[in-house]
């Protein structure tokens, strides 16, 4: 499973980077998918997310906010 959600957040970030020359395809909502998988896929990755030097702690806040609620 771990494997499935790195290569759906790789295929993520490339049609983020194809949205940046193609004034059609939106970038922010695949940067976003590509987070959403990357915090599903190990607990490693998520510790990459957070050394990030400009939004590393927001991402981190936003994934512990959202593993944190629970819906219904």
């Amino acid at each position: 499973m771990k494997v499935l959600y790195r290569f759906l957040a790789a295929t993520a970030v490339l049609m983020a980077i194809l949205g940046m020359f193609l004034p059609l395809v939106p970038t922010v909502p695949f940067l976003l998918l590509a987070l959403f998988f990357l915090s599903k896929s190990s607990k490693r990755d998520i510790v990459r997310l957070k050394r990030l030097p400009i939004l590393g702690e927001r991402i981190y806040s936003l994934i512990k906010k959202r593993k944190g609620s629970k819906v219904g």
